[in-house]
């Protein structure tokens, strides 16, 4: 006679589809509650995962959202290696980083996908909104050492960029090259900064 083990009832540890399944999870939560009223406690519940395996995972909740919303890059190491350096530069660096994930192979296409998304799901663009709001332009602020009005706009001309040239495609912005996009937005970016 063969002895079972009966699976004990409650939350599953990892397996191989823990990931995906919390991934699913907080795409219904982020687009049904936003990013602020979904916790990584309420992922993990509509997934039937441990909540410690949330932050394993993804590290954080701010790891979680941009993975939810298949973000191509880490957008906190895109805001770190644009403040390493003199600050008399940080707007063109500002400039290079943001415009290297939106013309690189790898990225481009899941970039546009990713905005085009964020301006015609309505979910999407409210969840990405708050992310926006409440964390990055926030964390633009405090690793620049810029106040929050000036992040604000900061991030308000490269994704008005982002939009004209990769999204829509106007002539005037696409006919320039990458290095002419950077020696145009840096020196504008670093104005703003300077009066910061």
């Amino acid at each position: 006679m063969s002895s079972t083990n009966p699976r004990r009832p409650g939350r599953r540890t990892g397996d191989s589809t823990t990931r995906d399944d919390i991934l699913r999870a907080a795409q219904s939560l982020f687009g049904s509650n936003g990013f602020k009223n979904t916790s990584m406690r309420a992922v993990a519940a509509e997934a039937g995962v441990d909540v410690a395996l949330v932050p394993y995972y993804f590290g954080s909740k701010r790891g979680l959202f941009v993975a939810a919303l298949e973000v191509p890059v880490d957008p906190v190491a895109q805001v770190v290696r644009a403040t390493q350096g003199p600050r008399e530069r940080l707007g063109e660096r500002m400039a290079a980083e943001f415009t290297a994930v939106w013309e690189h192979p790898d990225t481009s296409s899941a970039m546009r996908g990713l905005l085009r998304s964020v301006i015609t799901d309505e979910s999407e663009s409210s969840a990405y909104a708050e992310f926006m709001s409440t964390e990055m332009v926030p964390l633009v602020a405090e690793l620049t050492g810029v106040s929050l009005e000036t992040a604000r706009v900061a991030v308000s001309m490269l994704f008005g960029m982002a939009t004209m040239r990769y999204l829509i495609g106007v002539p005037l912005f696409v006919e320039l090259s990458r290095d002419e996009v950077i020696a145009l937005w840096g020196p504008h970016l670093q104005r703003v900064i300077d009066a910061d």
